[in-house]
């Protein structure tokens, strides 16, 4: 392999790397996003809940923890989308070269 191969060979990688960290932090910052408004919109219902004068300490607690129930699920949502996300744009851009690989060992 001369040194010109070589080189020709590192700039996708390099190109495919630098991708996917890109699109890797922009998912990251979109899951952070959700998460922060999820918490939001969970601390408003919050102190709405507790400051209602028209509901009784049952009605207080089960609000609350439906609240609460509806926050955990919008963040496990986030985490799983986000690991979907992320494995599937590192299969698409690994691919290819998983492949070659694959065929160079065979050979």
């Amino acid at each position: 392999m001369t040194n010109i191969d070589s080189i020709e060979n590192q700039i996708p990688v390099n190109l495919t790397e630098s991708s996917i960290r890109i699109v890797t932090d922009r998912l990251k910052e979109a899951t952070d996003s959700l998460y922060h408004t999820s918490k939001e919109k969970y601390d408003l219902k919050a102190r709405l809940i507790e400051e209602a004068d028209d509901m009784t300490t049952k009605e207080k607690i089960d609000a609350l923890d439906q609240n609460y129930d509806r926050h955990n699920q919008e963040v496990w949502q986030g985490i799983v989308i986000f690991g979907v996300l992320s494995l599937s744009i590192i299969g698409i851009a690994a691919g290819p070269s998983i492949v070659k690989n694959i065929r160079r060992l065979v050979a």
